[in-house]
């Protein structure tokens, strides 16, 4: 059954942590409306601060992934969009006739209510005031399908972002939203991976070390973190593995991405050392990787019980480890 997806655009105004176009934060009451590959229409309620343009209406549309939990709160959970497309024409909640869409009659809808469902009449009218051929996001890549291949990176004229100092691990994705910035498919995959629980944890492990000796860290909307040893710096790419049999996919990717920011923040990040951290340790099978990564010239780490573990050579001579 497709829902509405209520949207404040402005992340001061929230109480969750969401990344438009890409991650849904929700409480516990909302759990049985939000299922998994439903689809979702967003909606942009009126925020505490100047109205926009799409206030109050119909903004976009998409596909639903797997929800899962918060790792920090078990009350909440996150809800990928794998799939999103931002409508061409905003709709207005009611009709020409001046019926509200969602509840088919004058009655007002449940504006209270965060997370709404709604019929399949209801949806493909909203999507039809939108001039949108609901067959077409079944055309579009999703996030899992991006994060199941090799990751060949956004196009060339992908926006960059500002590199700031982090003092600590922000839960959620972490993402600062940019007026009229709409989230592309990779880097939503990105977002979508940082509010997982073993991404979240590595991340924490290296960021608590490299402050305890003295390392400045930075990190955006792409880049999961910098190490900033003076001396020495790291570009450190996390990688989840809920799956140990998808290890090696999880490696090209992550390769992937560190060259892909090599070039796009070369001025940033010039003779950062590439570091890829697992949420967990490959298996025996694939305990290849740190060879590769070695023979790449990419450090290899992960975590256990907490502790920070090298990998590979490159690792072990990081500063991150002395």
């Amino acid at each position: 059954m497709p829902v509405i997806l209520s949207q404040i655009f402005e992340a001061s105004d929230r109480a969750y942590k969401d990344a438009e176009w890409s991650l849904y934060h929700y409480p516990r009451q909302y759990f049985s409306r939000v299922r998994p590959y439903d689809a979702f229409i967003y909606y942009r309620p009126h925020g505490k601060r100047a109205l926009r343009e799409d206030s109050s209406k119909y903004f976009g549309h998409g596909i639903l992934g797997k929800p899962f939990e918060d790792p920090f709160d078990p009350s909440h959970r996150y809800v990928p969009l794998i799939k999103c497309e931002p409508f061409q024409h905003l709709v207005s909640l009611k009709d020409p006739r001046g019926v509200y869409y969602e509840t088919e009659s004058e009655r007002s809808i449940q504006g209270q209510s965060a997370v709404r469902d709604i019929n399949e009449v209801v949806y493909h009218r909203i999507l039809a005031a939108a001039n949108v051929a609901s067959l077409g996001i079944s055309m579009l890549p999703s996030t899992e399908e991006i994060a199941a291949l090799s990751y060949f990176g956004p196009p060339i004229q992908a926006p960059m972002d500002s590199i700031r100092v982090i003092k600590e691990i922000p839960e959620g994705s972490g993402y600062v939203p940019h007026p009229g910035h709409i989230v592309d498919v990779y880097e939503s995959a990105a977002l979508q991976e940082r509010a997982r629980s073993d991404h979240q944890h590595i991340l924490r492990l290296v960021h608590a070390a490299g402050t305890r000796r003295g390392a400045t860290c930075w990190y955006n909307n792409n880049i999961d973190l910098v190490l900033d040893f003076g001396d020495e710096r790291s570009l450190i790419e996390a990688k989840s593995l809920n799956d140990l049999r998808d290890a090696v996919h999880r490696m090209r990717y992550g390769i992937g991405q560190l060259k892909d920011y090599q070039i796009r923040y070369s001025a940033k990040l010039k003779g950062a050392k590439p570091v890829i951290a697992f949420g967990r340790a490959p298996n025996r099978e694939t305990s290849f990787i740190a060879t590769v990564l070695e023979e790449s010239g990419i450090s290899f780490i992960t975590q256990n019980n907490g502790e920070l573990i090298p990998l590979n050579d490159s690792a072990k001579s990081l500063q991150l480890f002395h």
